[in-house]
This record gives structure tokens, C-alpha cells and sequence, in this order.
């Protein structure tokens, strides 16, 4: 007996057991396993701790603590982490009935992009909370204050508009009928036209956008006015002598045309003549003004003014390819089967002349080269180069005078011999 109830008594502190570890794991689990965030609101009535957070009405977390501040309610929740919550997520307070528990509802719903941080913080600048009863109460009272007659008996705001617009429109039933109709009308093509208004918006945003783009070229204008502006404030004088001065010469102008009409009238007649003969020949001054900045270049590379004439390198053309130069004068000059005389003028002056070809003539002299160089111009490496250089004259080198002979003692034998004076 003893034993069956020690087995019974196991078997329940073991299911306990097995239930209070369920309950402990799973719990430890859900907060290991989710995410902790902070909201800020306005009030957070009708919540409470253990209420549900949602993502498009499915709940995937709770509320673990509400903590009031000066100057909101922070409440700190949690969302289980397989739901990620975007970085610029909104929270407001749900309240679907008035007697259910509130519930905290987290939009938009993650879908892509940056996400929200564990312990980040969702301001109260993205936060709502439901309109209260009493709030709504309130204001529906200050709205029925707000129209109740100013004088006993008389009629309230609404009544006096209503009294108002009745005497306005009284006798006016045509204006008013064609003033919806004309309306409905510019209604009509605005809607007709509503793609060249949209288009109309989006370059004015484009315009405010290059704008915005461009606001320092704007400062910088704007500074560079406000210099002219003050620049011409403090020259008033100057401007007016310059006013002055320009409605003189326009003065002038006037009388001198009007002495010279005729003459003016003339010499216009001639210019549209000259123009008109320039306009005809438009090829040709096309073709002068291509080729004379290089005529004057090539002059100005072969004038020397040193010598007040004009030098260069004499170079023959049209020898790189003597039978063509040749033969086609042959051709040039024929007047009769010109292609023929070419042909035969090929065939039998190629053999002789295909192999004499040159760039320049072989010809040892240049008769057209001159000076390139002023006498200024020329640096010599050595003095005694230069036109009508002295040469140095070299420095004569004197020798020494002899001193006295020194006599010798024979006496002493080869070495007094040998040694100035006598003496070894």
C-alpha cells in the first residue's frame, strides 16, 4: 500500500516538475529568442504590462514595462527575433473596443532596407496613442458651446451663416447656376489637360530641385549684386555724368544724321551692293579666309626683317611620283583622247623614270637661302671669335739672374769638388 502511494506521489512532483520546467523554459526561451525595444508616448492608458505587440495584426511580441516621464510614458517591449522591425518604424497604441485590451501596433511591416537595431528607440515624434472618450467629450462640448446663440432667442453662428448666405443668394439663382457651370467647365479641362499640369509640376520641381542644387552660385550672385548695388549707391555722380554724357553723343548723332541723310543714304546703297556682291561670291571668301591665316603664317616664317627680304628652302612638288606628275600634265594638255595619250605616256615613260622619285630635287645649291639671324642674335663660344677680336698676347716669362761662382778647394779632394764652397 505504502508503495503503490510513494509511486503516485513521484509520478505528480515529476508531472509538476516536468510543467514548471516547461513553463520556466519556454519562457526563458521567448526572452533569449527576441528582440527588446523602447517607444515613447503621449499617455499609455489602457496598457498594461503583458499586453501584445503586432506586425499587420499578428502578434510577435508583449510588453515588458511601462515606465512614465516627465513629458511621456517610455515603454519597453519585446519582438520575437524572426520578425525584423525597419529603422524608421511607427508604433501607436491600438484600442479596438472599448472594453478590450490595448495592444501596440508596429507599421510598416519590414520588408527590405536597414533595420532596427536590439534596444533601439522609436521617438515620440513616430508614435500615436487612441483619442480618449473624455477627449472627445470635451471637444464636442466646446463645439456645442461654440453654437449656442449669442443673444436669448436669436439664431446661434450656424444659423447666422445660414441667414446670410439665404440673403446673399437671394435673386442671384442665374449668377450662381452659371457660376457651377463655368466651374464645371474649367473642371472639365483641367481634367482634359491633367497630364500637361502634372508635367507642369514635376519641371517646376525639377526647376525648385536645380535651384536647391544651386544654392551656392545663388549666394554668390546675390552677393555680387548687393556689390554692384553698392558700388552704383556710391557713385551716384558718376552715372549721371555717364547718363549725361551718352545723351550727348546721342545728340549729336541725330544732328550729324540729319546733315547727312543723303550721304548716309548712298553709302548704304553702295554697302548693300558690296554686301550683295559678297554674299554671291560666299565660296570664294570661305576659301579665303581658310587659306589666308596660313598664307600670312608661311610669309611671316620666311620674312627676315635683318635683311628686309624673303628667304627660304626651294622645294619642288610632285616628285614623289615623277610618271604621275608627268603624265598627267600630258593629260591636262591633250585635248583629244586625253585618256589615251595618258595611257601611252604610262607605258612607255614608267620603264625609264618609275624608280626616280624624290622628295626634293637632287640639287647642291639653294639660291633662295639668306641670313636667318641678326648679328645681335649670334652667341659666339669664344671671344676670340667675334668679328674684330684682338687675340691675347701671351706673357713673356724672364728667368732668374745667376748668383756669384763659388770657388772650389781642390784640397778636399772629389767631394769639396762637388759642393758649393768647399765644404762637405
Amino acid at each position: 500500500m505504502r508503495g503503490r502511494l510513494r509511486g503516485a506521489l513521484a509520478t505528480v512532483l515529476v508531472a509538476i516538475l516536468a510543467v514548471a520546467v516547461s513553463v520556466v523554459g519556454t519562457t526563458w526561451w521567448d526572452r533569449v529568442n527576441a528582440d527588446t525595444f523602447i517607444a515613447y508616448f503621449a499617455n499609455a492608458n489602457g496598457l498594461y504590462t503583458g499586453d501584445e505587440v503586432r506586425i499587420l495584426g499578428v502578434a510577435v511580441g508583449t510588453v515588458d514595462k511601462i515606465e512614465p516621464q516627465p513629458d511621456s510614458i517610455k515603454v519597453t517591449f519585446s519582438v520575437d527575433a524572426q520578425y525584423p522591425v525597419p529603422a524608421d518604424a511607427r508604433a501607436a497604441v491600438l484600442s479596438p473596443s472599448l472594453v478590450s485590451a490595448r495592444a501596440i501596433q508596429l507599421v510598416p511591416a519590414y520588408d527590405g532596407g536597414p533595420k532596427l537595431a536590439a534596444g533601439g528607440t522609436i521617438p515620440l515624434e513616430r508614435t500615436a496613442v487612441p483619442v480618449e472618450w473624455d477627449d472627445f467629450r470635451t471637444q464636442l462640448q466646446k463645439l456645442t458651446e461654440s453654437l449656442q446663440p449669442t443673444t436669448p432667442g436669436g439664431p446661434n453662428a450656424v444659423g447666422e451663416f445660414i441667414n446670410s448666405a439665404a440673403d446673399n443668394l437671394r435673386g442671384q439663382g442665374d449668377t450662381a447656376r452659371d457660376t457651377v457651370v463655368k466651374l464645371s467647365q474649367a473642371m472639365s479641362v483641367l481634367g482634359d489637360h491633367s497630364t500637361d499640369i502634372f508635367s507642369t509640376i514635376r519641371n517646376l520641381q525639377l526647376l525648385v530641385s536645380a535651384l536647391t542644387s544651386s544654392s551656392d552660385l545663388l549666394a554668390a550672385f546675390n552677393r555680387n549684386m548687393a556689390d554692384v548695388t553698392t558700388v552704383l549707391s556710391n557713385t551716384p555722380n558718376e552715372i549721371a555724368d555717364a547718363t549725361a554724357g551718352l545723351d550727348g553723343a546721342v545728340t549729336d548723332l541725330r544732328v550729324f544724321i540729319a546733315e547727312n541723310r543723303e550721304a548716309l543714304g548712298t553709302t548704304f546703297d553702295r554697302f548693300d551692293s558690296i554686301t550683295t556682291a559678297l554674299n554671291d561670291r560666299r565660296g570664294d571668301v570661305k576659301q579665303i579666309l581658310h587659306i589666308a591665316p596660313s598664307v600670312f603664317q608661311n610669309f611671316l616664317n620666311i620674312y627676315q626683317p635683318a635683311q628686309a627680304a624673303v628667304t627660304g628652302i626651294m622645294a619642288l612638288g610632285n616628285f614623289a611620283n615623277t610618271v604621275e606628275f608627268i603624265c598627267g600634265a600630258v593629260q591636262a594638255a591633250s585635248k583629244l583622247n586625253y585618256e589615251q595619250s595618258a595611257k601611252l605616256c604610262v607605258q612607255y615613260l614608267a620603264p625609264i623614270v618609275k624608280n626616280r622619285q624624290y622628295n626634293f630635287l637632287p640639287i647642291g645649291g639653294n639660291p633662295f637661302v639668306g641670313a636667318t639671324a641678326r648679328p645681335n642674335e649670334i652667341t659666339y663660344s669664344e671671344d676670340h671669335l667675334r668679328p674684330g677680336a684682338v687675340p691675347p698676347i701671351d706673357p713673356v716669362e724672364f728667368l732668374a739672374a745667376e748668383g756669384p761662382a763659388v770657388p772650389t778647394d781642390p784640397a778636399t779632394g772629389l767631394p769639396g769638388l762637388m759642393v758649393a764652397g768647399g765644404t762637405p
